[in-house]
């Protein structure tokens, strides 16, 4: 079976999904809708770097040692050339590129609100057959991250990680040396599934400010939509 791990951005696939790539029963690619790196030069900066560019090769870099680390073939991995954050227009392309795999079966993330590349790749799997999804992060009742679980429902699968799977998903999100400042906040000895949910995308995923708009990523839903639905 063709497994197809479709995520935004170079850390998401082994949070949210460790335990499918490490699965050896099933020929698992794993496809990155950008290349990781903001244009906005401020996130560059942030993360110590002098340039966009430099910041780019440094989070391949980082990608290629997690790969390394986790045993996963780098000749499965592919990763689009859209910038982050810029996915809500290009999911005509995002969905070109998951169909070519031609998958049976596709793990993205979940319609939660946390950021746009997030909820466009949920919107961009929506359009295939068979889809699970798993969660990342969104924003709690007063406004802070909340992770670990789905924003509403239950998982219908959870996978606990010990021993060595543990320490190879640690070993390789160890890798991601730019981005610490998140993983540490999320869960890593549990990732949990379930088949996508119809989601109405001309809605919200939920209530109130979603978590990307409350940290200023740029975005707010009307725009995301409009960008979406046109794209």
């Amino acid at each position: 079976m063709r497994v197809l791990v479709a995520v935004a951005h170079a850390d998401d696939e082994v949070l949210g999904c460790f335990s499918v790539m490490a699965s050896s029963e099933h020929d698992v690619h794993v496809l990155h809708a950008t290349n990781s790196t903001p244009l906005n030069p401020m996130y560059a900066t942030r993360a110590g770097f002098a340039t966009i560019g430099e910041y780019e090769g440094a989070r391949r870099a980082e990608m290629l040692a997690a790969l390394d680390a986790a045993g996963f073939p780098r000749e499965r991995w592919r990763a689009l050339p859209i910038a982050d954050q810029g996915t809500p227009k290009h999911v005509r392309e995002i969905r070109e590129a998951m169909a070519s795999y031609e998958p049976d079966v596709i793990y993205t993330h979940a319609y939660e609100g946390g950021h746009p590349d997030h909820d466009a790749m949920a919107y961009a799997a929506s359009a295939f057959p068979n889809v699970v999804e798993f969660p990342i992060y969104h924003a709690s009742a007063e406004g802070e991250m909340r992770s670990g679980r789905f924003y509403e429902g239950e998982p219908e699968e959870t996978v606990v990680l010990a021993g060595d799977l543990l320490a190879r998903k640690q070993a390789a999100l160890d890798r991601f040396a730019t981005q610490q400042r998140v993983i540490v906040r999320l869960p890593v000895d549990r990732e949990i599934f379930r088949p996508m949910r119809k989601y109405d995308f001309n809605k919200p995923p939920h209530e109130g400010p979603l978590y990307y708009e409350i940290r200023g990523h740029g975005w707010t839903w009307p725009e995301w939509h409009r960008h979406i639905i046109n794209s």
